[in-house]
């Protein structure tokens, strides 16, 4: 195993078989760094190339990241750990997705070439949670001051109400 590229040649690395591991930084992830807060963690990401049915190139990978984010529902920081993994098949035609195993998630793909930190980006996006929160009952979240009554407001037609009651008098 070595590092990944900076770039995939999808249909090269297929084609040789090639595994690659790496380990990365969460601030090399633009799009990940500009919404989580711990920048400095780790990411680990392995990749696996391989062509399947004699044509169709595959990728099959796995990412081990922890993601600081907002709690939706405290507004605190929430720690997730993420563990995406994944079995990408890249077709050229809609008919080619019939021929493979149905544990292949199917890429309408005619690209040769894509960058590999978006690509892990959007692996990694995808499994984030779309509203992160707690798995405990957080402990902002829970109101404790007292529920204050409201006084009883006074109806503003109510002096009319007494007008029309004094005249059937």
């Amino acid at each position: 195993m070595q590092g990944i590229p900076d770039n995939i040649k999808l249909l090269s690395f297929a084609k040789k078989g090639l595994i690659f591991s790496q380990t990365y930084s969460v601030k090399d992830f633009p799009r990940i760094n500009e919404i989580v807060t711990n920048t400095d963690d780790k990411v680990k990401a392995s990749l696996s190339f391989y062509i399947e049915n004699g044509k169709i190139p595959c990728i099959e990978g796995s990412i081990e990241i922890d993601v600081a984010l907002d709690c939706q529902r405290c507004l605190d920081e929430v720690k997730l750990n993420l563990n995406p993994t994944f079995k990408l098949a890249f077709i050229i035609h809609e008919n080619q997705a019939e021929e493979l195993d149905p544990s292949f998630e199917t890429i309408l793909n005619a690209d040769e070439e894509f960058s590999t930190i978006e690509f892990l980006t959007d692996e990694v996006l995808i499994s984030i949670p779309m509203i992160p929160m707690h798995s405990h009952e957080c402990q902002s979240y829970k109101d404790k001051s007292p529920v204050i009554e409201q006084e009883e407001r006074k109806n503003p037609f109510a002096i009319l109400e007494q007008l029309k009651n004094s005249t059937k008098e």
